[in-house]
């Protein structure tokens, strides 16, 4: 049934984006100038998980490549690659045709950068909010030529971390809005996956459909959904995906994003998920001191508030209710 399972991996990138266009245009206009040699203009992508925010992006940045094949491109993962060294480093690994010496000093990778780079050349800084240090950007910033595309959930969690000098300076550029997507897009999301993905026949439309209503626009959830699906129709001897596996199919997909998300937490992100797993509900107040004894090194409540907590609602991995004694933290049901 299983045609092509590479199909349905987070790291496949479609041939044609379906229902962004708007986005994509802004996109690729902010790369145009990269086209007459000059600096493109800085982009920044924000927007509910599995809205299709990177694979713009990297569509965007495969578009530019076709029009202009020697331009130097990276892409850093924030949530893996998230101190101010790591993202240099992968930078200039990837930007700059020089070797780069193991566990070089900062200053040496932002001047490899500077030197290295004589030409326009584009970054993609994927889920940026997580940077231990956002003023990082301002490193990349310092880089004649180099624009960046940055992805995040939110513009505040961004944003306003960021110093005030720093923020005047790198503040500028493209905002490019995701909503989440509806049935309709996700169904058609699914349909070609499943034509790429699956042998001819194995699943109808309405099936897709099905499943396009219980992921809540997450195309992310929604090609796990169908890929559980398949495999599970698979073992049981059947040459098409029953409608009555869908159900089953969400919910086991919504179980793998789930445990995905938890393996790519940062260390103060792991400790609070972990003190709500084992003890919540939790009033912000009782959270803070969980955490606070559960954490070597632990931070403020107001950066906590500001930063971590918030990731861990847009991933829904918790979720938030008032009450008479304040905030309220517990895990995000898996009821729907």
């Amino acid at each position: 049934m299983l045609r092509d399972g590479t199909v349905f991996e987070d790291e496949h990138l479609p041939r044609e984006i379906v229902g962004r266009n708007s986005q994509m245009n802004e996109v690729t206009d902010a790369l145009a100038p990269v086209e007459q040699g000059a600096r493109a203009e800085n982009c920044f992508l924000f927007g509910p998980s599995g809205a299709g925010k990177t694979t713009v992006a990297r569509a965007a940045v495969r578009e530019l490549r076709r029009e202009v094949l020697d331009v130097p491109t990276a892409y850093v993962n924030c949530w893996t690659d998230y101190t101010r060294r790591s993202v240099l480093e992968r930078a200039a690994n990837a930007l700059v045709d020089a070797a780069v010496p193991k566990n070089a000093a900062t200053r040496d990778l932002i001047d490899t950068l500077q030197t290295g780079l004589d030409g326009p050349s584009v970054v993609v800084l994927d889920e940026v909010d997580q940077l231990q240090e956002p003023n990082t950007l301002y490193d990349l910033h310092s880089v004649p030529g180099l624009a960046w595309i940055c992805i995040a959930n939110r513009e505040v969690d961004l944003l306003a971390r960021l110093d005030e000098r720093v923020h005047s300076r790198v503040s500028v550029g493209y905002r490019v809005q995701f909503d989440r997507y509806t049935v309709e897009t996700v169904t058609e999301i699914l349909d070609r996956r499943a034509a790429q993905g699956l042998e001819a026949g194995t699943v109808e439309r309405d099936t897709l459909q099905r499943i396009a209503e219980r992921v809540d626009g997450d195309a992310r959830q929604a090609i796990t959904a169908l890929r559980v699906a398949a495999r599970k129709s698979e073992r049981e001897g059947l040459s098409a995906i029953p409608p009555r596996l869908v159900e089953d199919a969400v919910f086991d997909a919504e179980a793998e994003v789930r445990r995905k998300t938890i393996s790519k937490l940062n260390d103060h992100q792991r400790v609070l998920y972990e003190c709500i797993e084992d003890e919540g509900p939790l009033i912000q107040k009782e959270l803070y001191e969980r955490y606070e004894q559960a954490h070597a090194d632990p931070i403020t409540l107001r950066a906590l508030r500001k930063s971590h907590l918030p990731k861990l609602e847009h991933y829904n991995l918790i979720e938030t209710e008032r009450d008479a004694r304040g905030k309220r933290y517990r895990l995000a049901s898996r009821d729907g």
